[in-house]
């Protein structure tokens, strides 16, 4: 076999073993430009070039958080909360729309995916919350940072999901943060496998932050039950935010993003948190703080395991001849019928 047939079966091979790896080229399109540094913005996202495994296990996770400038990517050697830190939230189904699953086609993964399917051509759309521009997000060994997206560049990110690494379906979209967008340019796309979009002169340079910053001033918080099982709720009220503003409520000790708190106009919160069913037992914090103001205030809470459904018991008929003592009847119907025999006797007798 000549050196050019043997290039060409080696080609083949590779194409068999690796499909829609050699062509495709992931790129992820954004609603909107810019995203609100106060506020969550729903934002619509439309993938094209994805590698699609019909039948396969897993699919795409999108999130929403910061990566770093050199080798990010999973299948690179990068690891979350190192290398990549997002936005956390439940892996359930419902959840508050932080974190989204797509699901490969057919596959024994489908039925739990909230983002849709990657269809054959690669394509695939779902909509995403971007929860304003600071978030708290957590490294491997429970460690908490925040980030401040105003300092750094933070954007949409896809990696493989449930384990599986996939570096055609790894790719991070900047997104802008400022105040409400007047222009609704769409936002410019990147390439699976490169390096994040570099900051634009003027931009802060992209560089995990130094520290958090100092809350402002402490809200006061009260809940009406200082325990709760997971999957079920809590009603929490406070003061001391800033009129009108936006709250980030977060979930500790793993920092879990709930959805988000509004102010009213003296600075007050009325909020009824909704815990995941997955919520591990045991004491945790509900950390409330004003995307605004800064004001951060902190509440107690301890989670007992799901209650499990038992099934309601069976009711028993009662059946009211089975209180009737009929013994007495059966006595009776016999004393009777030898009454009759006994006098039909004396009558034959007598005549």
């Amino acid at each position: 076999m000549s050196v050019v047939a043997r290039v060409i079966a080696v080609a083949l091979v590779v194409g068999v073993i690796w499909p829609g790896t050699a062509n495709a080229v992931g790129r992820v399109t954004v609603s909107v430009s810019t995203a609100d540094p106060d506020y969550a913005t729903p934002v619509d996202l439309r993938g094209t070039g994805f590698q699609s495994v019909p039948k396969g296990h897993g699919g795409i996770y999108v999130l929403f958080g910061w990566v770093d400038s050199g080798n990010w990517q999973p299948s690179e050697g990068g690891a979350a909360g190192t290398t990549y830190r997002y936005v956390q939230d439940s892996e359930a189904k419902d959840n508050n729309g932080y974190q989204r699953f797509v699901s490969f086609p057919g596959g024994d993964t489908e039925a739990s995916a909230n983002g849709g399917v990657v269809t054959a051509d690669g394509t695939w759309s779902t909509r995403l919350v971007v929860p304003g521009a600071r978030f708290k997000a957590v490294d491997r060994t429970g460690n908490a940072s925040e980030v401040d997206c105003t300092k750094v560049t933070c954007g949409i990110i896809t990696i493989g999901a449930h384990g599986v690494v996939s570096p055609t379906n790894e790719t991070f979209t900047p997104v802008r943060f400022a105040a409400p967008a007047k222009n609704t340019a769409p936002a410019a796309t990147t390439s699976a496998n490169t390096a994040p979009a570099t900051t634009a002169p003027g931009d802060p340079p992209s560089a995990v932050p130094t520290g958090a910053p100092i809350p402002a001033r402490a809200a006061a918080l009260t809940a009406a039950a200082s325990a709760v099982a997971a999957g079920g709720s809590v009603s929490v009220n406070g003061s001391g935010f800033a009129a009108d503003e936006q709250i980030n409520v977060v979930l500790h000790s793993d920092p879990l993003f709930l959805a988000p708190a509004h102010a009213d106009a003296a600075g007050a919160v009325a909020y009824t948190a909704k815990l995941p069913a997955d919520v591990p037992a045991g004491a945790h914090t509900l950390e409330f703080t004003g995307t605004k103001s800064g004001a951060v205030g902190t509440v107690a809470v301890t989670v007992s395991p799901a209650a499990t459904p038992t099934a309601a018991p069976v009711a028993q008929a009662v059946h009211e001849e089975s209180s009737f003592p009929w013994w007495i009847v059966v006595v009776g119907v016999v004393v009777a019928l030898a009454l009759v025999f006994v006098l039909r006797k004396r009558k034959k007798v007598e005549a």
